[in-house]
């Protein structure tokens, strides 16, 4: 058996076939033994996502140790993963729902997950500085219906110019509201036209064929 029907033709046929029966449970009335099947594959993909996670949680352990024994840049910034690792490992796997595990989780990791997401505030108000320039009477339009929006979410824009709240409400129920519907389905088209692509084995990508060639060159 040739290496490129191993590596390509027989994962392509795969992934239509498996894909397109996902698919068409959706459209058509299917017998039992699809839907039985279907069933099936999408409890291989809760287990395969598993395996996944957990391999991901090995690699990046033995990175964080590689890290520490070359004495890297930063390297005991690995101690501590290592460290937080073990004991949240080990509390977990005694039970998730232990009093210290839940105390790890949201004394530290919740308050850690919100304190990163919070940042993305600063490069969102850095962003929309940058945009927010009338350079040209697009980025004026779009200035001026920000400012509108903005100033209806906060209470001091109506008591200031109370007529900004409707017009604000118009921005939001009409122009914002198309605006996204088409971008939903722009989105929905474009994810379409991937699908068609992978099911007839033009999108190979994700076969590792780009990796392939970059090493053959």
């Amino acid at each position: 058996m040739s290496s490129r029907l191993v590596r390509i033709s027989i994962p392509i046929w795969l992934t239509a076939i498996f894909g397109i029966l996902m698919l068409v449970e959706f459209f058509f009335p299917m017998p039992k033994i699809v839907i039985d099947t279907n069933v099936t594959l999408r409890s291989f993909v809760t287990i395969v996502s598993a395996a996944a996670l957990i391999l991901g949680t090995v690699i990046l352990t033995i990175a964080h140790v590689r890290r520490i024994s070359d004495r890297k840049p930063e390297w005991y910034y690995s101690i501590i993963y290592l460290i937080s690792f073990a004991v949240a490992a080990a509390l977990g796997l005694i039970s998730v729902r232990e009093t210290n595990f839940m105390w790890i989780y949201n004394n530290m990791t919740s308050p850690i997950g919100a304190a990163l997401y919070s940042l993305t505030a600063f490069y969102i108000t850095s962003a929309a500085y940058r945009v927010f320039r009338a350079r040209n009477w697009n980025a004026a339009v779009l200035l001026i219906t920000g400012f509108i929006v903005l100033m209806m979410l906060i209470p001091v824009g109506a008591a200031i110019f109370p007529p900004i709240v409707p017009m604000g409400e118009w921005i939001r129920s009409f122009p914002s509201s198309a605006g996204f519907r088409g971008m939903i389905i722009g989105t929905s088209l474009g994810t379409i036209g991937l699908g068609v692509r992978i099911y007839t084995g033009r999108q190979k990508e994700h076969l590792g064929i780009r990796e392939e060639k970059m090493e053959g060159s």
